[in-house]
């Protein structure tokens, strides 16, 4: 079992997406045994719910499915990064075509795990983003304090990526 031991301010907020229900459950499972006190995870096998959550809400990590009927990946991938352009996003595929994956790269997308999906390969890339995540937050605070000390700067005015 893998366990994580950097250092946070609070969890890092995952979000997974995936329209096969097992293959939402499977993944949760494998990211709540190992990541359970580093990761608040919210998974959805609803890509149109998963959509709304990524455009209210600041997520640090985003592991979804490229290939989906109601909104595919790449989709998915530019929602989350325009709302938080530091956020880590790992795309999982059956059956995808390298020139998606590529495009998935060149849009920012951390990385890629084909299925079936090889548990110590998916809690590798979990745990790097998660280690991205942290240090983004570590490397950031020092920018923020004279910022956060600025009583009429808003939080709508502050760097939002990551959020700490």
């Amino acid at each position: 079992m893998m366990t994580t031991s950097l250092p946070r301010s609070h969890p890092a907020k995952l979000v997974l997406i995936d329209d096969d229900p097992c293959m939402v459950r499977l993944l949760a499972s494998i990211i709540h045994r190992s990541f359970r006190h580093d990761i608040e995870m919210q998974p959805y096998s609803d890509p149109a719910l998963a959509q709304d959550c990524l455009e209210r809400e600041l997520v640090d990590i985003v592991v979804t499915d490229l290939e989906m009927p109601e909104i595919n990946g790449l989709e998915i991938l530019r929602i989350a990064k325009r709302r938080n352009p530091c956020a880590q996003v790992l795309l999982v595929t059956g059956h995808s075509s390298v020139n998606a994956l590529l495009e998935a790269l060149e849009h920012g997308a951390s990385d890629y795990l084909l299925k079936p999906v090889d548990e110590a390969s998916f809690l590798q890339l979990i745990g790097d983003a998660l280690a991205r995540v942290f240090r983004w937050r570590k490397a950031l605070a020092g920018t923020l304090s004279p910022i956060a000390s600025d009583a009429k700067v808003t939080q709508a005015t502050r760097p939002t990526c990551p959020h700490s």
